[in-house]
Protein backbone atom coordinates (compact mmCIF):
# COMPACT_ATOMS: atom_id res chain seq x y z
CA UNK A 1 0.00 0.00 0.00
CA UNK A 2 1.29 3.32 -1.17
CA UNK A 3 0.42 6.40 -0.93
CA UNK A 4 2.49 9.06 -3.42
CA UNK A 5 3.52 12.83 -2.73
CA UNK A 6 1.09 15.46 -4.59
CA UNK A 7 2.73 16.24 -7.44
CA UNK A 8 3.05 18.30 -10.32
CA UNK A 9 2.97 17.96 -13.87
CA UNK A 10 6.18 17.54 -15.26
CA UNK A 11 7.38 20.01 -18.29
CA UNK A 12 9.14 17.02 -19.64
CA UNK A 13 5.81 14.92 -19.18
CA UNK A 14 3.71 16.99 -21.08
CA UNK A 15 6.37 17.98 -23.94
CA UNK A 16 6.43 14.22 -24.28
CA UNK A 17 2.59 13.52 -24.54
CA UNK A 18 1.98 16.56 -26.99
CA UNK A 19 1.78 14.01 -29.68
CA UNK A 20 -1.60 12.36 -27.75
CA UNK A 21 -2.29 15.73 -26.86
CA UNK A 22 -3.84 16.70 -30.16
CA UNK A 23 -7.79 16.78 -29.03
CA UNK A 24 -10.52 15.71 -31.14
CA UNK A 25 -12.50 18.63 -29.49
CA UNK A 26 -12.28 21.82 -27.11
CA UNK A 27 -13.22 20.51 -24.09
CA UNK A 28 -17.06 20.77 -23.06
CA UNK A 29 -19.00 21.93 -20.67
CA UNK A 30 -18.61 19.44 -17.53
CA UNK A 31 -21.61 17.08 -17.04
CA UNK A 32 -20.58 15.62 -13.81
CA UNK A 33 -18.53 17.22 -11.08
CA UNK A 34 -17.02 13.84 -10.02
CA UNK A 35 -16.84 10.11 -11.89
CA UNK A 36 -15.98 6.78 -10.30
CA UNK A 37 -15.42 3.93 -12.08
CA UNK A 38 -15.97 0.52 -10.75
CA UNK A 39 -14.17 -2.14 -12.55
CA UNK A 40 -14.71 -5.55 -11.50
CA UNK A 41 -12.56 -8.44 -12.49
CA UNK A 42 -13.87 -11.13 -14.75
CA UNK A 43 -17.87 -10.13 -14.61
CA UNK A 44 -19.71 -11.06 -17.26
CA UNK A 45 -23.46 -10.05 -18.85
CA UNK A 46 -24.73 -13.77 -17.26
CA UNK A 47 -23.38 -12.82 -13.66
CA UNK A 48 -25.20 -9.65 -13.62
CA UNK A 49 -28.32 -11.51 -14.33
CA UNK A 50 -28.22 -14.35 -12.44
CA UNK A 51 -26.73 -13.67 -9.52
CA UNK A 52 -28.30 -11.87 -6.32
CA UNK A 53 -27.25 -8.25 -7.57
CA UNK A 54 -30.33 -5.91 -6.72
CA UNK A 55 -27.72 -2.83 -6.42
CA UNK A 56 -26.84 -3.65 -10.05
CA UNK A 57 -30.01 -3.82 -10.97
CA UNK A 58 -31.37 -0.44 -9.27
CA UNK A 59 -28.62 1.19 -10.84
CA UNK A 60 -29.66 0.29 -14.33
CA UNK A 61 -33.23 0.72 -13.87
CA UNK A 62 -32.10 4.42 -12.53
CA UNK A 63 -29.53 4.64 -14.95
CA UNK A 64 -28.28 3.25 -18.89
CA UNK A 65 -26.48 0.16 -19.38
CA UNK A 66 -25.71 -2.38 -22.08
CA UNK A 67 -25.06 -5.96 -21.13
CA UNK A 68 -23.57 -6.33 -24.73
CA UNK A 69 -20.46 -4.13 -24.32
CA UNK A 70 -17.26 -5.96 -25.52
CA UNK A 71 -14.06 -5.96 -24.36
CA UNK A 72 -10.93 -6.00 -26.42
CA UNK A 73 -8.46 -9.37 -27.65
CA UNK A 74 -7.04 -10.88 -26.26
CA UNK A 75 -9.45 -11.26 -23.51
CA UNK A 76 -6.75 -11.04 -20.56
CA UNK A 77 -7.37 -8.77 -17.82
CA UNK A 78 -3.56 -6.70 -18.62
CA UNK A 79 -4.58 -6.07 -22.55
CA UNK A 80 -8.72 -4.92 -21.23
CA UNK A 81 -7.64 -3.25 -18.19
CA UNK A 82 -5.39 -0.89 -19.87
CA UNK A 83 -7.95 -0.27 -22.63
CA UNK A 84 -10.24 1.03 -20.24
CA UNK A 85 -7.76 3.27 -18.49
CA UNK A 86 -6.27 4.36 -21.86
CA UNK A 87 -9.08 4.69 -24.06
CA UNK A 88 -7.36 2.74 -26.81
CA UNK A 89 -6.53 -0.90 -27.50
CA UNK A 90 -3.44 -3.21 -27.29
CA UNK A 91 -2.26 -2.59 -30.71
CA UNK A 92 -1.83 1.59 -29.54
CA UNK A 93 -1.10 1.05 -25.85
CA UNK A 94 0.98 -2.15 -26.08
CA UNK A 95 -0.37 -4.52 -23.46
CA UNK A 96 -0.94 -7.49 -24.12
CA UNK A 97 -0.84 -9.51 -21.62
CA UNK A 98 -0.92 -9.66 -17.74
CA UNK A 99 3.05 -10.34 -17.90
CA UNK A 100 3.56 -7.02 -19.29
CA UNK A 101 6.07 -4.51 -17.71
CA UNK A 102 6.75 -0.50 -18.61
CA UNK A 103 10.13 -1.13 -20.62
CA UNK A 104 9.72 -4.77 -21.39
CA UNK A 105 6.89 -5.19 -24.69
CA UNK A 106 6.87 -6.60 -27.65
CA UNK A 107 6.16 -2.85 -29.72
CA UNK A 108 6.21 0.86 -27.99
CA UNK A 109 3.11 2.48 -27.50
CA UNK A 110 1.71 4.49 -30.53
CA UNK A 111 2.36 8.00 -28.83
CA UNK A 112 4.04 8.93 -25.98
CA UNK A 113 2.66 9.42 -22.30
CA UNK A 114 5.14 9.97 -19.57
CA UNK A 115 7.81 7.34 -18.78
CA UNK A 116 6.79 4.82 -21.66
CA UNK A 117 3.28 5.03 -20.85
CA UNK A 118 0.38 5.13 -23.33
CA UNK A 119 -1.26 8.52 -22.08
CA UNK A 120 -3.92 7.03 -19.41
CA UNK A 121 -6.83 8.66 -18.19
CA UNK A 122 -5.00 9.84 -15.50
CA UNK A 123 -2.20 11.61 -16.99
CA UNK A 124 -5.02 13.03 -18.96
CA UNK A 125 -7.31 14.82 -16.69
CA UNK A 126 -3.71 15.49 -14.06
CA UNK A 127 -2.36 17.23 -17.06
CA UNK A 128 -5.83 19.34 -17.77
CA UNK A 129 -6.37 20.01 -14.24
CA UNK A 130 -3.34 19.78 -11.70
CA UNK A 131 -5.69 20.86 -9.07
CA UNK A 132 -8.01 17.97 -8.72
CA UNK A 133 -8.22 14.80 -6.78
CA UNK A 134 -7.52 11.50 -8.66
CA UNK A 135 -7.37 8.73 -7.04
CA UNK A 136 -7.09 5.17 -8.33
CA UNK A 137 -7.45 1.67 -5.79
CA UNK A 138 -7.13 -1.66 -6.86
CA UNK A 139 -7.16 -5.56 -5.70
CA UNK A 140 -5.61 -7.00 -8.53
CA UNK A 141 -1.41 -5.81 -8.16
CA UNK A 142 -1.48 -6.27 -11.52
CA UNK A 143 -3.80 -3.48 -12.30
CA UNK A 144 -0.69 -0.97 -11.09
CA UNK A 145 1.45 -1.62 -13.77
CA UNK A 146 -0.95 -0.30 -16.13
CA UNK A 147 -0.21 3.02 -15.64
CA UNK A 148 2.15 6.42 -14.45
CA UNK A 149 1.74 6.34 -11.06
CA UNK A 150 2.73 10.00 -10.81
CA UNK A 151 -0.64 11.49 -11.98
CA UNK A 152 -2.44 9.55 -9.38
CA UNK A 153 -2.91 11.43 -6.13
CA UNK A 154 -4.20 8.43 -3.83
CA UNK A 155 -2.49 5.23 -5.19
CA UNK A 156 -3.73 1.94 -2.84
CA UNK A 157 -3.18 -1.79 -3.63
CA UNK A 158 -6.13 -3.25 -1.25
CA UNK A 159 -5.17 -6.57 0.20
CA UNK A 160 -9.03 -7.87 -0.49
CA UNK A 161 -12.03 -6.73 -1.95
CA UNK A 162 -13.30 -5.75 1.57
CA UNK A 163 -10.04 -2.99 2.23
CA UNK A 164 -10.63 -2.14 -1.39
CA UNK A 165 -14.19 -1.02 -0.95
CA UNK A 166 -13.16 0.10 2.64
CA UNK A 167 -10.26 2.73 1.36
CA UNK A 168 -12.59 3.85 -1.43
CA UNK A 169 -15.45 4.94 0.91
CA UNK A 170 -12.79 6.19 3.50
CA UNK A 171 -11.26 8.46 0.17
CA UNK A 172 -14.63 9.08 -1.04
CA UNK A 173 -15.76 10.57 2.36
CA UNK A 174 -12.34 12.95 2.82
CA UNK A 175 -11.46 14.13 -0.03
CA UNK A 176 -14.15 13.61 -2.89
CA UNK A 177 -12.07 13.32 -5.61
CA UNK A 178 -12.92 14.38 -9.11
CA UNK A 179 -12.02 11.09 -10.83
CA UNK A 180 -11.70 7.55 -8.89
CA UNK A 181 -10.92 4.60 -10.45
CA UNK A 182 -11.88 1.19 -8.12
CA UNK A 183 -10.82 -2.35 -9.06
CA UNK A 184 -12.37 -5.50 -7.30
CA UNK A 185 -10.60 -9.11 -8.03
CA UNK A 186 -12.39 -11.43 -6.35
CA UNK A 187 -15.31 -13.04 -8.98
CA UNK A 188 -12.46 -13.36 -11.47
CA UNK A 189 -10.72 -15.77 -8.55
CA UNK A 190 -14.18 -17.37 -8.20
CA UNK A 191 -14.37 -17.61 -12.02
CA UNK A 192 -10.93 -19.36 -12.13
CA UNK A 193 -11.63 -21.99 -9.27
CA UNK A 194 -14.80 -23.11 -9.41
CA UNK A 195 -16.06 -22.04 -13.21
CA UNK A 196 -17.64 -19.48 -14.59
CA UNK A 197 -21.91 -19.62 -14.05
CA UNK A 198 -21.22 -21.74 -10.79
CA UNK A 199 -22.82 -21.03 -7.28
CA UNK A 200 -19.46 -19.80 -5.91
CA UNK A 201 -19.02 -17.26 -8.93
CA UNK A 202 -22.44 -16.09 -8.46
CA UNK A 203 -21.62 -15.74 -5.23
CA UNK A 204 -18.82 -13.52 -5.63
CA UNK A 205 -21.21 -11.37 -8.35
CA UNK A 206 -23.37 -11.38 -5.55
CA UNK A 207 -20.23 -9.51 -2.75
CA UNK A 208 -19.36 -7.67 -5.74
CA UNK A 209 -23.07 -5.89 -5.92
CA UNK A 210 -22.64 -5.05 -2.12
CA UNK A 211 -19.52 -3.61 -2.61
CA UNK A 212 -20.41 -1.62 -5.64
CA UNK A 213 -23.35 0.17 -3.02
CA UNK A 214 -21.33 0.23 -0.28
CA UNK A 215 -19.35 2.71 -2.90
CA UNK A 216 -22.70 4.66 -3.62
CA UNK A 217 -23.58 5.03 -0.33
CA UNK A 218 -20.42 6.94 0.25
CA UNK A 219 -21.07 9.77 -2.55
CA UNK A 220 -24.17 9.78 -1.09
CA UNK A 221 -22.83 10.29 2.86
CA UNK A 222 -19.62 12.55 1.04
CA UNK A 223 -22.62 14.94 0.02
CA UNK A 224 -22.01 14.57 -4.02
CA UNK A 225 -24.23 12.22 -5.05
CA UNK A 226 -26.14 14.42 -7.20
CA UNK A 227 -22.87 15.50 -8.64
CA UNK A 228 -21.54 12.26 -9.33
CA UNK A 229 -21.85 9.62 -12.78
CA UNK A 230 -21.05 5.98 -11.48
CA UNK A 231 -19.85 3.82 -14.01
CA UNK A 232 -19.21 0.12 -13.33
CA UNK A 233 -17.88 -2.43 -16.13
CA UNK A 234 -15.45 -5.64 -16.61
CA UNK A 235 -12.61 -6.38 -18.23
CA UNK A 236 -13.92 -10.31 -19.69
CA UNK A 237 -16.28 -12.62 -18.98
CA UNK A 238 -15.09 -16.52 -18.95
CA UNK A 239 -16.11 -20.43 -19.85
CA UNK A 240 -15.58 -22.87 -17.64
CA UNK A 241 -12.77 -21.84 -15.31
CA UNK A 242 -10.77 -19.91 -18.01
CA UNK A 243 -10.78 -16.56 -20.19
CA UNK A 244 -8.24 -15.54 -23.40
CA UNK A 245 -10.00 -16.65 -26.03
CA UNK A 246 -12.90 -15.56 -28.54
CA UNK A 247 -15.55 -16.28 -27.52
CA UNK A 248 -18.25 -13.76 -27.14
CA UNK A 249 -19.04 -15.90 -23.29
CA UNK A 250 -15.41 -14.37 -23.09
CA UNK A 251 -15.53 -10.71 -24.82
CA UNK A 252 -18.86 -9.40 -23.80
CA UNK A 253 -19.35 -7.32 -20.85
CA UNK A 254 -21.66 -5.27 -18.60
CA UNK A 255 -21.82 -1.34 -19.08
CA UNK A 256 -23.85 0.50 -16.77
CA UNK A 257 -23.79 4.39 -16.17
CA UNK A 258 -25.56 5.68 -13.03
CA UNK A 259 -26.18 9.36 -11.62
CA UNK A 260 -28.81 12.15 -11.84
CA UNK A 261 -27.56 13.42 -15.37
CA UNK A 262 -28.44 9.08 -16.51
CA UNK A 263 -30.90 8.98 -18.74
CA UNK A 264 -33.21 6.37 -16.55
CA UNK A 265 -34.04 2.99 -17.42
CA UNK A 266 -32.36 2.72 -21.01
CA UNK A 267 -30.95 -0.20 -22.61
CA UNK A 268 -28.57 1.24 -24.87
CA UNK A 269 -28.83 -0.06 -28.55
CA UNK A 270 -25.61 0.76 -29.84
CA UNK A 271 -21.89 -0.91 -29.97
CA UNK A 272 -19.82 0.07 -26.84
CA UNK A 273 -16.38 -0.61 -26.01
CA UNK A 274 -14.05 -0.96 -23.47
CA UNK A 275 -11.99 2.25 -24.42
CA UNK A 276 -15.12 4.20 -24.25
CA UNK A 277 -14.79 4.31 -20.48
CA UNK A 278 -12.17 6.64 -20.36
CA UNK A 279 -13.83 8.79 -23.25
CA UNK A 280 -16.95 8.86 -21.83
CA UNK A 281 -15.61 9.58 -18.09
CA UNK A 282 -12.96 12.42 -19.57
CA UNK A 283 -16.23 13.86 -21.43
CA UNK A 284 -18.48 13.90 -18.41
CA UNK A 285 -15.85 15.98 -16.65
CA UNK A 286 -15.35 18.10 -19.57
CA UNK A 287 -11.75 17.18 -20.26
CA UNK A 288 -10.48 17.05 -23.84
CA UNK A 289 -10.62 13.76 -25.08
CA UNK A 290 -7.19 13.37 -26.47
CA UNK A 291 -6.93 12.00 -30.52
CA UNK A 292 -4.86 9.19 -29.56
CA UNK A 293 -7.72 7.75 -28.05
CA UNK A 294 -9.49 5.71 -29.92
CA UNK A 295 -12.49 5.71 -27.95
CA UNK A 296 -15.76 7.60 -28.13
CA UNK A 297 -18.02 9.25 -25.29
CA UNK A 298 -21.40 7.12 -25.17
CA UNK A 299 -23.17 10.34 -25.28
CA UNK A 300 -26.87 8.73 -25.06
CA UNK A 301 -26.37 7.44 -21.58
CA UNK A 302 -26.54 11.00 -20.65
CA UNK A 303 -30.01 13.14 -20.43
CA UNK A 304 -31.08 15.25 -22.90
CA UNK A 305 -28.14 13.75 -25.33
CA UNK A 306 -29.52 12.88 -28.61
CA UNK A 307 -29.44 9.15 -29.44
CA UNK A 308 -27.00 9.07 -32.86
CA UNK A 309 -28.89 7.25 -36.14
CA UNK A 310 -28.00 3.88 -36.60
CA UNK A 311 -27.74 2.27 -39.75
CA UNK A 312 -27.22 -1.15 -38.52
CA UNK A 313 -28.01 -2.27 -35.15
CA UNK A 314 -26.24 -4.26 -32.75
CA UNK A 315 -26.23 -7.80 -33.46
CA UNK A 316 -25.89 -9.06 -30.01
CA UNK A 317 -28.71 -6.77 -28.95
CA UNK A 318 -31.27 -9.82 -28.41
CA UNK A 319 -29.62 -13.00 -27.59
CA UNK A 320 -28.96 -16.08 -29.79
CA UNK A 321 -31.30 -19.00 -29.69
CA UNK A 322 -30.23 -21.65 -27.92
CA UNK A 323 -29.61 -24.96 -29.50
CA UNK A 324 -30.24 -28.26 -27.21
CA UNK A 325 -28.49 -30.22 -26.10
CA UNK A 326 -26.81 -26.81 -25.10
CA UNK A 327 -23.10 -25.91 -24.72
CA UNK A 328 -21.63 -27.15 -21.73
CA UNK A 329 -18.43 -24.70 -20.90
CA UNK A 330 -16.30 -24.64 -24.29
CA UNK A 331 -18.01 -27.23 -25.66
CA UNK A 332 -20.34 -26.20 -28.58
CA UNK A 333 -24.25 -27.28 -28.48
CA UNK A 334 -24.98 -30.67 -29.87
CA UNK A 335 -22.34 -33.76 -28.96
CA UNK A 336 -21.54 -37.01 -29.40
CA UNK A 337 -23.83 -39.74 -29.82
CA UNK A 338 -23.21 -43.44 -30.53
CA UNK A 339 -25.45 -45.55 -31.85
CA UNK A 340 -28.39 -43.31 -31.49
CA UNK A 341 -30.60 -40.28 -33.02
CA UNK A 342 -30.04 -37.02 -31.49
CA UNK A 343 -32.91 -35.00 -30.51
CA UNK A 344 -32.55 -31.29 -32.06
CA UNK A 345 -34.46 -29.02 -29.61
CA UNK A 346 -33.79 -24.98 -29.90
CA UNK A 347 -35.20 -22.83 -27.36
CA UNK A 348 -36.11 -18.84 -27.73
CA UNK A 349 -34.86 -17.03 -24.96
CA UNK A 350 -35.98 -13.29 -25.91
CA UNK A 351 -39.81 -12.60 -25.59
CA UNK A 352 -40.28 -11.76 -29.19
CA UNK A 353 -39.30 -13.25 -32.52
CA UNK A 354 -39.11 -16.50 -34.47
CA UNK A 355 -36.61 -19.05 -34.66
CA UNK A 356 -34.85 -19.83 -38.19
CA UNK A 357 -32.93 -23.18 -38.97
CA UNK A 358 -30.71 -24.87 -41.20
CA UNK A 359 -28.97 -28.09 -41.21
CA UNK A 360 -26.81 -28.17 -44.00
CA UNK A 361 -24.29 -25.23 -42.20
CA UNK A 362 -25.71 -22.07 -44.29
CA UNK A 363 -26.60 -18.88 -42.31
CA UNK A 364 -30.59 -18.97 -41.59
CA UNK A 365 -32.42 -16.58 -44.03
CA UNK A 366 -36.64 -15.44 -43.77
CA UNK A 367 -36.79 -18.57 -45.96
CA UNK A 368 -35.30 -21.11 -43.89
CA UNK A 369 -37.20 -23.37 -41.93
CA UNK A 370 -38.61 -21.82 -39.17
CA UNK A 371 -38.84 -23.75 -35.95
CA UNK A 372 -41.87 -25.68 -34.48
CA UNK A 373 -40.89 -28.46 -32.55
CA UNK A 374 -37.83 -31.08 -31.88
CA UNK A 375 -36.11 -32.48 -34.85
CA UNK A 376 -34.69 -35.63 -34.96
CA UNK A 377 -30.93 -35.70 -36.26
CA UNK A 378 -29.48 -38.95 -37.77
CA UNK A 379 -26.35 -38.14 -39.36
CA UNK A 380 -23.42 -35.59 -38.45
CA UNK A 381 -25.01 -32.36 -38.89
CA UNK A 382 -23.88 -28.07 -38.16
CA UNK A 383 -27.19 -27.41 -36.81
CA UNK A 384 -27.21 -22.80 -37.08
CA UNK A 385 -30.34 -21.05 -35.67
CA UNK A 386 -30.90 -17.05 -35.75
CA UNK A 387 -33.98 -14.77 -34.54
CA UNK A 388 -35.65 -12.89 -36.52
CA UNK A 389 -38.10 -10.46 -35.81
CA UNK A 390 -40.38 -8.63 -37.85
CA UNK A 391 -38.97 -10.84 -40.81
CA UNK A 392 -35.22 -9.19 -40.34
CA UNK A 393 -32.38 -10.85 -38.69
CA UNK A 394 -31.90 -10.00 -35.19
CA UNK A 395 -29.34 -11.91 -33.27
CA UNK A 396 -25.58 -13.72 -33.95
CA UNK A 397 -26.29 -17.08 -35.56
CA UNK A 398 -26.28 -20.29 -33.03
CA UNK A 399 -23.82 -23.04 -34.03
CA UNK A 400 -24.68 -26.79 -33.16
CA UNK A 401 -22.11 -29.78 -34.06
CA UNK A 402 -24.34 -32.78 -33.65
CA UNK A 403 -21.80 -36.00 -34.38
CA UNK A 404 -23.59 -39.87 -34.77
CA UNK A 405 -21.21 -42.55 -34.59
CA UNK A 406 -22.15 -45.97 -35.64
CA UNK A 407 -19.83 -48.26 -33.53
CA UNK A 408 -21.67 -51.40 -33.91
CA UNK A 409 -19.47 -52.34 -36.71
CA UNK A 410 -16.48 -54.93 -36.50
CA UNK A 411 -14.01 -52.25 -36.41
CA UNK A 412 -12.64 -50.65 -33.52
CA UNK A 413 -13.86 -46.94 -33.30
CA UNK A 414 -12.17 -44.08 -31.47
CA UNK A 415 -8.08 -43.19 -30.85
CA UNK A 416 -5.81 -44.38 -28.10
CA UNK A 417 -4.94 -41.77 -25.31
CA UNK A 418 -2.53 -41.66 -22.92
CA UNK A 419 -2.07 -39.50 -19.73
CA UNK A 420 0.91 -37.89 -18.20
CA UNK A 421 1.74 -35.68 -15.41
CA UNK A 422 3.90 -32.32 -15.69
CA UNK A 423 5.82 -30.58 -13.22
CA UNK A 424 4.69 -27.27 -11.78
CA UNK A 425 4.44 -24.64 -13.89
CA UNK A 426 4.03 -26.20 -17.41
CA UNK A 427 3.73 -23.91 -19.96
CA UNK A 428 4.54 -25.59 -23.25
CA UNK A 429 4.35 -28.97 -24.44
CA UNK A 430 7.02 -31.55 -22.93
CA UNK A 431 9.46 -33.70 -24.68
CA UNK A 432 6.85 -37.25 -24.18
CA UNK A 433 9.70 -39.53 -24.73
CA UNK A 434 10.88 -38.77 -21.53
CA UNK A 435 7.69 -39.33 -19.34
CA UNK A 436 5.68 -42.20 -18.38
CA UNK A 437 2.21 -41.98 -19.04
CA UNK A 438 0.04 -42.63 -15.83
CA UNK A 439 -3.37 -44.00 -17.81
CA UNK A 440 -4.08 -44.66 -20.65
CA UNK A 441 -7.49 -45.39 -22.57
CA UNK A 442 -9.85 -45.54 -25.87
CA UNK A 443 -11.84 -42.13 -26.69
CA UNK A 444 -13.93 -41.63 -29.50
CA UNK A 445 -12.80 -38.14 -30.37
CA UNK A 446 -9.98 -36.08 -30.14
CA UNK A 447 -10.99 -34.21 -27.25
CA UNK A 448 -10.34 -33.98 -23.05
CA UNK A 449 -14.26 -33.77 -22.66
CA UNK A 450 -15.97 -36.94 -20.54
CA UNK A 451 -11.78 -38.18 -20.14
CA UNK A 452 -11.11 -39.14 -16.31
CA UNK A 453 -7.90 -36.92 -15.58
CA UNK A 454 -6.27 -37.67 -12.20
CA UNK A 455 -5.50 -33.73 -12.24
CA UNK A 456 -6.61 -30.80 -13.69
CA UNK A 457 -3.41 -28.49 -13.95
CA UNK A 458 0.28 -29.31 -14.75
CA UNK A 459 -1.38 -32.33 -16.89
CA UNK A 460 -0.83 -33.71 -20.77
CA UNK A 461 -2.82 -36.21 -23.43
CA UNK A 462 -1.74 -37.76 -26.30
CA UNK A 463 -4.21 -38.91 -28.86
CA UNK A 464 -2.46 -41.63 -31.56
CA UNK A 465 -4.84 -43.10 -34.05
CA UNK A 466 -5.15 -43.47 -37.41
CA UNK A 467 -7.58 -41.13 -39.68
CA UNK A 468 -9.63 -42.17 -43.11
CA UNK A 469 -9.85 -40.47 -45.86
CA UNK A 470 -11.73 -40.95 -48.83
CA UNK A 471 -11.64 -38.58 -51.30
CA UNK A 472 -7.73 -37.08 -52.30
CA UNK A 473 -7.29 -33.12 -51.79
CA UNK A 474 -6.44 -30.52 -49.97
CA UNK A 475 -7.21 -30.48 -45.82
CA UNK A 476 -7.67 -28.04 -43.36
CA UNK A 477 -7.24 -28.95 -39.53
CA UNK A 478 -7.62 -26.72 -36.67
CA UNK A 479 -7.51 -27.13 -32.97
CA UNK A 480 -8.94 -24.97 -30.09
CA UNK A 481 -7.02 -25.28 -27.13
CA UNK A 482 -6.73 -24.23 -23.63
CA UNK A 483 -3.59 -24.71 -23.04
CA UNK A 484 -1.73 -25.73 -25.85
CA UNK A 485 -1.79 -28.04 -28.63
CA UNK A 486 -0.10 -29.95 -31.51
CA UNK A 487 -1.51 -31.79 -34.45
CA UNK A 488 0.65 -34.59 -36.34
CA UNK A 489 -0.87 -36.24 -39.52
CA UNK A 490 1.68 -38.97 -40.65
CA UNK A 491 4.33 -37.55 -38.37
CA UNK A 492 3.98 -34.34 -40.07
CA UNK A 493 3.66 -31.27 -37.90
CA UNK A 494 0.52 -29.39 -39.37
CA UNK A 495 -1.10 -27.57 -36.47
CA UNK A 496 1.22 -25.64 -33.67
CA UNK A 497 -1.10 -24.11 -31.15
CA UNK A 498 1.23 -24.73 -28.18
CA UNK A 499 1.74 -22.18 -24.98
CA UNK A 500 0.19 -21.09 -22.24
CA UNK A 501 -3.27 -19.26 -23.10
CA UNK A 502 -7.27 -19.15 -22.99
CA UNK A 503 -8.92 -20.92 -25.50
CA UNK A 504 -7.62 -19.78 -29.05
CA UNK A 505 -7.42 -21.39 -32.27
CA UNK A 506 -4.68 -22.69 -34.49
CA UNK A 507 -4.87 -23.62 -38.13
CA UNK A 508 -2.80 -26.02 -40.83
CA UNK A 509 -3.47 -27.40 -44.21
CA UNK A 510 -1.82 -30.64 -45.57
CA UNK A 511 -2.65 -32.63 -49.17
CA UNK A 512 -3.81 -36.22 -48.46
CA UNK A 513 -4.77 -38.96 -50.53
CA UNK A 514 -6.93 -41.32 -49.90
CA UNK A 515 -6.35 -44.18 -47.19
CA UNK A 516 -5.51 -44.08 -43.78
CA UNK A 517 -3.65 -41.76 -42.27
CA UNK A 518 -1.33 -41.66 -38.79
CA UNK A 519 -2.89 -38.86 -36.96
CA UNK A 520 -1.51 -37.72 -33.28
CA UNK A 521 -2.59 -34.74 -31.03
CA UNK A 522 -0.89 -33.28 -28.23
CA UNK A 523 -1.72 -31.39 -25.59
CA UNK A 524 -1.64 -29.81 -21.97
CA UNK A 525 -3.27 -27.35 -19.67
CA UNK A 526 -0.79 -26.01 -16.80
CA UNK A 527 -3.72 -24.30 -14.79
CA UNK A 528 -7.26 -22.82 -15.14
CA UNK A 529 -9.87 -23.89 -17.52
CA UNK A 530 -9.01 -26.42 -20.31
CA UNK A 531 -10.24 -27.46 -23.33
CA UNK A 532 -9.39 -29.31 -26.39
CA UNK A 533 -11.69 -29.43 -30.15
CA UNK A 534 -10.31 -30.68 -33.16
CA UNK A 535 -11.49 -29.48 -36.37
CA UNK A 536 -11.06 -30.32 -40.08
CA UNK A 537 -12.45 -29.50 -43.53
CA UNK A 538 -11.83 -30.89 -47.10
CA UNK A 539 -13.50 -31.35 -50.42
CA UNK A 540 -17.33 -32.28 -49.86
CA UNK A 541 -17.04 -31.57 -45.70
CA UNK A 542 -17.47 -28.33 -43.87
CA UNK A 543 -15.67 -27.12 -41.38
CA UNK A 544 -16.80 -29.10 -37.98
CA UNK A 545 -15.22 -31.72 -35.51
CA UNK A 546 -13.12 -34.68 -36.76
CA UNK A 547 -15.70 -37.10 -37.79
CA UNK A 548 -15.46 -40.16 -35.16
CA UNK A 549 -16.56 -42.40 -37.86
CA UNK A 550 -13.18 -41.65 -39.54
CA UNK A 551 -10.94 -42.61 -36.88
CA UNK A 552 -9.53 -45.75 -35.83
CA UNK A 553 -7.02 -47.03 -33.08
CA UNK A 554 -3.71 -47.71 -34.09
Amino acid sequence: MKTPIRRFPLLLALIAGLAGAVCVSPAAAAKAAHVIVIGVDGLSPDGVMKADTPVLHDMMARGSWSLHARGVLPTTSGANWASVINGAGPEQHGVTSNDWQVGEFNFPTSVAGSGGFFPSIFQVLTDQKPEWNVGSIYHWEGFGNLYDHRFVDYDVHGTDEDETAALAVAYIKAKRPEFLFVHFDNVDHAGHADGHGTAHYYEAVAKADELIGRIRQATVDAGIADQTVILVTSDHGGVGKGHGGESLAELEIPWIAYGKAINPGVQLDLPINTFDTAATAAWLLGAKVPFAWLGRPVTPALRGERVPEQAYRSSSFYASPVIEPAADGNAPPGGLFVNRPARLTIRNPNSTGEIRYTLDNSIPTAASSLYAGPVEITRNTIVRATLFVAGQAASVPATGYFRILDASGPRARGVDYKVYLLPDPAVRLPDFSRLTPVASGISHELTVAGLTLPREDNIAVVFDGDLRITVAGAYNFALASDDGSKLYIDGKPVVDNDGDHGVVTANGRIDLKPGKHAIRVEWFNGGGGAWLGAYFEGPGIPRQFIDPNLLTPQ
